[in-house]
């Protein structure tokens, strides 16, 4: 009898020792038991580490701790990619936790369908947030199909239906499919690139309705801090190195187009309100020049003037 595939979990871990031994628990009572968790400690400061020793007994060496200095959420999870064993792979955050039935659909559906690659939806919890608000905060994908042989109809079917979910704690992977991506480094926003590159080069995509990944909001999250030129510069720098590799591979479309300028423009927005509703003509034409083979002219005009193209909007729509 063939042994069922081995899953590698990769488990960037700062500085949460309030909610480590809550995800740790969601990994322990999987019903899906052939799995390693690397565990990978980025420089944490607080308990988090002595709490991931105390856990290693009971996970039966099914937990491999590694410790380097803290260089971020994207080196951090490059580190426990080097060291994946498994057939598949899944990204989970260290202050989250994920259903005790995820492994195990998500397995049976990458094998029986023989998928590349499986997504699935999330849950936003927080104790001090009413349902209401947190709904909003819910990733659920609205999607036409439940298989597509294609990544960019995926893609474009997301973006049509609003709901292009690139959170990587999402979605399981086949690695070797895959084995050289990975995440840019010293950015933030680094889900955008890794998704939509591992999206796009897939050919076998299984979508599962599951809210399987329970999504905790908390303050001080990278999520939810003040904002500062380095959110702009994430948005940047991922629709300048989206737009070359994919023109590279000759992957082009309208929509990629429209969101390579979404990220631009949200780069924008970011920085405007920064530097509180203000952006120099300067900037403003240094930006254009920076990303003169991806801005359409309608994002030119948008960066120039938001108010001529307010009303080049409004015309098209009446015309």
């Amino acid at each position: 009898m063939k042994e069922s595939p081995l899953v590698s979990i990769i488990l960037p871990v700062y500085n949460v020792e309030l909610y480590l031994a809550e995800c740790l628990d969601s990994v322990l009572t999987q019903s899906y038991r052939n799995f390693e968790l690397i565990a990978v400690n980025d420089g944490s400061t607080d308990n988090s580490n002595n709490i991931l020793l105390e856990y290693q007994d009971k996970f039966l060496e099914k937990l491999v701790v590694v410790e380097q200095p803290n260089k971020g959420l994207s080196a951090a999870r490059n580190t426990g990619l080097d060291k994946v064993k498994g057939e598949f792979v899944y990204f989970l955050d260290s202050d989250d936790w994920i259903l005790s039935d995820t492994l195990e659909k998500c397995v049976n559906t990458l094998v029986n369908d023989n998928s590349d690659l499986v997504v699935f939806n999330a849950k936003a919890f927080c104790d001090d947030m009413p349902i209401g608000l947190l709904d909003k905060l819910d990733y659920t994908r609205n999607l036409p199909k439940e298989h597509y042989n294609n990544g960019h109809k995926l893609f474009v079917d997301s973006r049509c239906e609003g709901t292009y979910i690139v959170q990587s704690c999402c979605y399981m992977y086949r690695y070797h499919s895959h084995p050289a991506l990975r995440f840019i480094e010293g950015i933030l926003h680094e889900d955008h690139y890794f998704s939509t590159s591992l999206f796009l080069s897939s050919s076998n995509i299984h979508v599962l309705t599951n809210r399987f990944f329970q999504r905790r909001i908390r303050k001080n999250s990278i999520t939810t801090s003040s904002l500062t030129m380095k959110h702009a510069t994430g948005y940047y720098e991922t629709a300048a190195i989206l737009h070359k590799e994919l023109s590279e591979k000759s992957i082009q479309s309208k929509e990629l187009s429209e969101y390579y300028n979404y990220m631009i423009y949200t780069g924008i927005k970011i920085e405007r309100e920064i530097r509180q509703g203000h952006m120099s003509f300067t900037r403003k034409i240094e930006l254009i020049s920076t990303f003169k083979s991806i801005l359409t002219f309608k994002e030119r005009l948008r960066i120039i003037s938001p108010r001529l193209y307010k009303k080049l909007v409004n015309t098209l729509k009446k015309s």
